[in-house]
């Protein structure tokens, strides 16, 4: 588009310049596109303010629209490594995508506590549900990653739906990377 418009530039100057604010306007737009991308590979919040604000700040993002009513109960967890509070970030901000794309929730409860230095993180809706079947999980790529996740940080993750009443995910995870 920019070898376009500088053909323009000469003969059309008034087109020439439509075509630069269209380029301008998509370079905004990838800039963007490039700092979401950023800050979703670590959100900064983690660094400065821990996985409580980063978890507030994703709840906030995914609810901009403010399509679901929202339960929050977070408490200030900490760890020796943040890989390990990344990566539960990661998990609710994979439950949060799916409850978007399948669940049809009005609804969304996250709660996540710490006790005896586990981390326990409870997300439920109550959208559409789903059946669970022998190849759960199997063919539905985002559970799979999900469960594995979970698996590498010796925790738990426990999936629980009814069709038509929603769906409760309950994750525990050591918070400790000792391998007792």
């Amino acid at each position: 588009q920019i070898e376009l418009s500088g053909l323009y530039i000469d003969e059309d100057p008034i087109r020439a310049k439509l075509e630069l604010s269209v380029i301008n306007k998509r370079l905004k737009e990838v800039i963007d596109e490039i700092r979401n991308t950023i800050f979703d590979l670590r959100p900064m919040t983690f660094d400065d303010l821990g996985l409580k604000a980063a978890l507030e700040h994703l709840i906030e993002f995914f609810n901009e629209d403010n399509r679901y009513e929202v339960e929050l109960d977070i408490e200030d967890v900490t760890c020796e490594t943040n890989l390990i509070l990344v990566t539960l970030y990661r998990i609710v901000q994979e439950c949060l995508n799916n409850i978007l794309k399948h669940a049809e929730a009005t609804k969304i409860c996250l709660s996540c506590k710490c006790k005896d230095n586990i981390c326990y993180i409870s997300i439920c809706d109550n959208g559409k549900g789903f059946i669970k079947n022998d190849n759960y999980g199997k063919n539905h790529f985002g559970i799979f990653c999900m469960k594995e996740r979970i698996k590498l940080l010796r925790g738990k993750i426990h999936f629980d739906s009814v069709p038509e009443k929603g769906t409760s995910i309950l994750i525990s995870v050591p918070l400790s990377v000792s391998n007792s």
